[in-house]
């Protein structure tokens, strides 16, 4: 998924966690959400620092660090769960979204058996760097499955419905 998927899914999630709380919706509190739910992505940095020394040009391989896995997030969600005063479940399951998206429809998909094992599992693949497209280029080949371009309308349609209707309201 993209990074624009990632933050609607995040203020989606503080949504549904604030109401489920019975908590005022905050619109920091949601953009908090949406900057932690590229967290994981941080790998990326690693992905393409570890190309460049290695002189090689492609895909990222950012799925492959533990950020990416669902025993990270089940500790950064009771982190947040414990330091929030929040339901441990309903914030660890919402956090588990981000592996989710991660694991539809791509072709690398996120290592779910972490640490037992690093295999990485797909949900739906699609082969979108099959081609070598990178950039652009990628996101014409991403945008193109139907599949796909739903799961993102509908993650920004929410999310901006979300904030329409709290802060505007």
């Amino acid at each position: 998924m993209t990074v624009m998927a990632h933050a609607a899914a995040g203020v989606v999630a503080a949504y549904v966690i604030q109401r489920a709380t019975h908590q005022p919706f905050h619109l920091g509190v949601a953009g908090l959400a949406a900057l932690l739910s590229g967290l994981p992505d941080i790998d990326l940095l690693w992905g393409w620092w570890h190309q460049r020394r290695a002189h090689r040009a492609g895909h990222n391989p950012h799925h492959t660090l533990w950020t990416h896995t669902p025993l990270f997030w089940a500790i950064w969600g009771a982190l947040l769960a414990w330091g929030f005063h929040l339901p441990v479940g309903l914030v660890v399951g919402l956090a588990l979204l981000h592996l989710a998206l991660d694991s539809v429809g791509t072709d690398d998909g996120i290592m779910w058996l972490w640490p037992w094992r690093r295999r990485q599992y797909v949900l739906l693949p699609r082969d979108l760097h099959r081609t070598g497209a990178r950039g652009i280029a990628f996101y014409r080949r991403y945008y193109r499955q139907p599949m796909l371009l739903a799961i993102e309308l509908f993650l920004l349609t929410a999310a901006l419905v979300i904030i329409g209707w709290e802060v505007i309201g």
